[in-house]
C-alpha cells in the first residue's frame, strides 16, 4: 500500500514539476514576472511600436502629398469628339473654289469642331480654307488650305489641344506665337479655334510709338477695351477690335495670312471678328504663349529707320450668314474714340 502511495506521490511530484516548468516557458514567452524576459518583451513591443510608428508615418505623407494635387490641379474633363468617317476627297484634294456634297460634309465637321468654316453651304470659299489652315496649323501639317488624304484624317479623328498655360482660368484665350492660332476656352472646353497672324517681328516706323519692332509679346494679359466697327489708325484700320495689351488687339482683317505678318496685333478673319466679342468678356485673361517673332528684347534700334510705313485703306465689310450659334457675353459699352497707345494691325 506504501508502495502504491509512493507512486503516487513520485506521479504527482512529476506532474507539479512539469506545471512549475510549463509555467516558467510561457512566463518567459509573454514576458510575466520575468527579468530576463524583459529586454526581449521590450524588444517585441518596440518592433511592434516601429512598425505602427512606421505605418503612420508612411501613409500620413502619402496622403497628404496624394490628395492636395488632385484637389488642385484637377479639371473637368474636356469633351473630345467621336472619330467620324470622311469621304475620300479628289488626288489634288478639295481647296477653295470647290463645291459639291463632299465639301458639305466636311464643312458640316469643321462646324461641329468649332473652327467656323463660315456658312455650311457646299462652297469651299475663303472662310472655309481658313478653317482648314487652323486644323493644319494645329496639327503641323503643310499651310495650303486645301484638303488633302493627311488633312482629312486629321479632320476624321480630331482631338482638342489641351491647354497651353495649365494653371490658367477655366476660360480665356491662348494665341499660339508659334502656331499662330488663337483659342477660346470657355470652362475648360474649347469654344472657337481660328487661324490667327501675329507680329512680324519686322522693323517699322510710322505709328503712334514712332519707330519699332512689330512684336507680339508673350505673356498673360486681359481685355481692356472693346471698340465697335472701324478703328482707324496710323498704320492701318482694325475691324472691331478688342484691346489687350495697349494698342495690340484682337481684331478682323482683310488678310489673315498662314505666317506672322502684322504690326503685333493678333490678326483674326473677318467673319470671325464679326462676332468674337460676344464670346469674350472685359478683364478676362488672354494668354500669349510661344516665341514672338524679331530680335531679342533689349536690340538697340536700326541707325538708318526705313520710309515711313503706308497706310492701308479699309475694306467693305460683309457679314456673312453662319450656321454656328454663339453664345453673348456682356462686354463693355463700345466707343468710338482713338487710344492713346499704338494703334497696331
Amino acid at each position: 500500500m506504501r508502495h502504491i502511495w509512493f507512486r503516487v506521490g513520485i506521479v504527482a511530484g512529476v506532474a507539479v514539476l512539469v506545471a512549475a516548468v510549463s509555467l516558467v516557458g510561457y512566463g518567459y514567452v509573454w514576458g510575466f514576472d520575468n527579468p530576463s524576459a524583459t529586454a526581449g518583451t521590450s524588444g517585441t513591443l518596440a518592433t511592434t511600436t516601429t512598425v505602427a510608428s512606421t505605418s503612420s508615418t508612411t501613409l500620413a505623407p502619402t496622403t497628404t502629398s496624394t490628395v492636395a494635387p488632385t484637389t488642385t490641379t484637377t479639371h473637368p474633363r474636356m469633351a473630345n469628339p467621336a472619330p467620324l468617317a470622311m469621304p475620300p476627297v479628289p488626288p489634288n484634294g478639295l481647296g477653295q473654289g470647290s463645291s459639291g456634297p463632299t465639301v458639305l460634309a466636311f464643312e458640316q465637321r469643321l462646324a461641329s469642331l468649332h473652327f467656323d468654316p463660315g456658312p455650311v453651304d457646299g462652297r469651299f470659299d475663303l472662310a472655309t480654307r481658313y478653317a482648314v489652315e487652323t486644323v493644319q496649323k494645329l496639327w503641323t501639317l503643310p499651310r495650303t488650305g486645301r484638303i488633302d488624304d493627311s488633312t482629312r484624317f486629321v479632320i476624321s479623328h480630331f482631338k482638342y489641344p489641351t491647354p497651353a498655360v495649365s494653371d490658367g482660368p477655366a476660360t480665356r484665350v491662348e494665341i499660339d506665337l508659334n502656331k499662330q492660332v488663337l483659342v477660346v476656352w470657355q470652362d475648360w472646353q474649347v469654344r472657337l479655334m481660328t487661324t490667327t497672324s501675329t507680329g512680324s517681328g519686322r522693323y517699322f516706323c510710322g505709328g503712334d510709338a514712332g519707330c519699332q519692332y512689330a512684336i507680339t509679346p508673350a505673356g498673360r494679359f486681359h481685355f481692356q477695351r472693346y471698340h465697335s466697327g472701324w478703328d482707324h489708325g496710323k498704320l492701318g484700320d482694325l475691324w472691331n477690335p478688342y484691346y489687350f495689351n495697349g494698342g495690340i488687339a484682337v481684331h478682323g482683317y482683310s488678310s489673315v495670312p498662314v505666317y506672322n505678318a502684322s504690326h503685333g496685333c493678333s490678326r483674326i478673319p473677318m467673319h470671325i471678328a464679326n462676332y468674337f466679342a460676344t464670346l469674350v468678356s472685359h478683364g478676362e485673361e488672354v494668354d500669349v504663349v510661344g516665341t514672338p517673332a524679331g530680335p531679342p528684347p533689349g536690340t538697340p534700334l536700326p541707325t538708318n529707320p526705313p520710309p515711313v510705313s503706308t497706310t492701308t485703306t479699309s475694306v467693305p465689310v460683309t457679314v456673312p450668314k453662319t450656321t454656328t450659334t454663339h453664345t453673348a457675353t456682356t462686354h463693355p459699352t463700345t466707343t468710338t474714340t482713338q487710344p492713346v497707345t499704338t494703334t497696331t494691325h
